[in-house]
């Protein structure tokens, strides 16, 4: 009997308690659910991201917490780990947009036929009733038929994360790489950028990081600081083939506009304060990222100006005779499409171009391209999906390849990533990318200089790359096919201009540096 009193006292105070904990559960979520619109209104994605998920841990099946947060976790590129708290509401949602937004969550987790069966029962719905257009499912569902075929056709490719001494728990993007592979420069938001400023969206501003290899083994990454880094965001976007000039994206103080920027190495071994590149590569638009050809007298850029085939398309621009630009000039529909395409990168081959697209065939947000320039017919090929696995469903973008073609660096998404973007590297074979780099010494009346080196192609007498050795050091870096035979002519004002003839490389018996020296008129 006592133990029957007792079992009903622990119901009744239980009961009383779950009455009292819903209760002041009620009035909690009402006051998260108030907080997040506020901040999803004005696309605070991160408050509304962090309110949303509150409610989620109190209602798991709150049906506007779990459309909104879905809409902030995609906006905030974060992984598939976090889909967790909203899954269980979208799954139970008789919301009609909950349907699209599961479907994105499917494609994340690559179950493609489940996300078009959703996207194809969400496009049977009203449009007056739903966020989203018949043309936005559409795409959702070609890049879902895009994904599943190429992930059952993956090619061999050895993919690894570059680890902790470039990665961090943040966002660490853009890999720019100089020819010889021993100096790694890249983009990063963690702590300690610009004095720790924060965005909008709760991320640590951009600054530029170096890595160099030493034995081997790349070492810890730091801070470039001034004057490529500043109070705003600072992300590094391609070096010259000689590795003597860098150019930076710095947005405006507003964070409204971006631009591109240029800097050097000077005589103290030191990157010169930046100067806003030309007018012709720069508009009141955003230009995000560039490359130089290899002999630098054309750039490739990324802009979203008016004029082009939809969002960012990729532009080529070539430098005139009297050293200015000419007008920059639409890559056109081979490369470019109705969405974003971004973060070229032309090969020191000077025909393979490397780019970024939300378009095309893309498994999922940016994927990378391939295609070659054809001189005859002044034209690039159709752009090719490097495939899955360098591919995958998450973003994958800001690709450089070595100078020989074994090795790519870039930026993605994965689930075994550190943080949040991740730097790879990428082992396989790309194309037939045969060329290397020739390491060597440039002198001025025995002394280390800055000198240009123009590499003359004996096959057509065309100019193959322009090279600035380092002012400090002297040293300087050529790439050239191994299977051929030049001419560099050495050259600086006031001195005697050099010409060296340079046999192949594959015949060397030893590798031995150059020795380039020239002395005054």
């Amino acid at each position: 009997m006592l133990k029957k009193k007792c079992i009903l006292f622990c119901l009744i105070f239980c009961g009383f308690g779950v009455f009292a904990q819903t209760k002041e559960n009620k009035k909690q979520v009402k006051e998260l659910l108030k907080e997040a619109q506020l901040s999803f209104d004005i696309e605070d994605h991160l408050r509304a991201w962090n309110s949303y998920r509150q409610v989620l841990i109190l209602e798991p099946k709150n049906e506007k917490a779990g459309v909104n947060s879905t809409i902030s976790f995609f906006k905030l590129n974060y992984n598939l780990d976090s889909s967790q708290f909203f899954l269980a509401s979208l799954t139970a949602s008789k919301l009609i947009d909950a349907k699209y937004y599961l479907a994105k969550v499917k494609h994340l987790q690559k179950n493609f036929e489940e996300a078009i069966q959703l996207l194809t029962d969400y496009n049977k719905e009203s449009t007056k009733k739903r966020l989203h257009t018949i043309e936005e499912t559409n795409y959702l569902i070609d890049i879902c038929k895009s994904a599943s075929m190429l992930i059952n056709k993956p090619h061999r490719s050895i993919i690894n994360n570059m680890g902790p001494e470039i990665n961090s728990v943040y966002a660490d993007y853009v890999p720019v790489i100089v020819p010889d592979e021993n100096t790694l420069y890249f983009t990063s938001r963690r702590e300690g950028s610009s004095n720790n400023k924060k965005d909008a969206y709760g991320n640590f501003y951009e600054d530029v990081y170096v890595s160099t290899k030493e034995k081997g083994k790349w070492t810890k990454a730091e801070n470039v600081k001034a004057p490529i880094n500043s109070e705003t965001n600072d992300a590094c976007v391609a070096i010259s083939p000689d590795g003597q000039s860098m150019i930076v994206f710095r947005t405006s103080p507003d964070q409204v506009t971006g631009d591109l920027f240029i800097t050097k190495l000077g005589s103290d071994n030191k990157w010169e304060p930046l100067q806003k590149m030309a007018k012709e590569i720069n508009s009141q638009f955003i230009e995000t990222s560039a490359c130089f050809s290899n002999d630098t007298s054309q750039m490739y850029f990324s802009s979203d100006r008016p004029g082009g085939y939809g969002g960012k398309d990729i532009y080529r621009i070539k430098k005139l005779p009297n050293g200015r630009w000419a007008l920059p000039f639409n890559l056109g529909p081979s490369i470019n499409t109705l969405y974003d395409e971004d973060s070229p990168f032309l090969h020191p081959d000077n025909v393979t171009l490397y780019f970024s697209s939300k378009g095309h065939n893309t498994m999922g947000n940016y994927d990378v391209f391939k295609s070659v320039f054809d001189p005859e017919s002044n034209q690039f090929s159709k752009a090719q999906n490097l495939g899955y696995p360098i591919n995958n469903v998450g973003n994958d973008i800001f690709f450089v390849l070595s100078v020989d073609g074994q090795r790519g660096y870039y930026s993605s998404l994965k689930e075994e990533t550190i943080g949040n973007l991740d730097i790879y590297q990428i082992d396989t074979r790309f194309g037939d990318n045969d060329l290397k780099v020739k390491h060597g010494m440039a002198f001025k009346d025995d002394m280390p200089a800055k000198v240009k080196i123009t590499l003359l192609d004996n096959e057509g007498n065309v100019v193959n790359g322009t090279y600035n050795s380092n002012p400090k050091t002297g040293k300087f870096i050529l790439v050239m096919n191994p299977l051929k035979s030049y001419k560099a002519i050495v050259e600086s004002e006031g001195y005697t201009t050099l010409v060296v003839d340079l046999d192949p490389l594959a015949f060397e018996k030893t590798d031995k540096d150059l020795e380039f020296k020239i002395i005054k008129k």
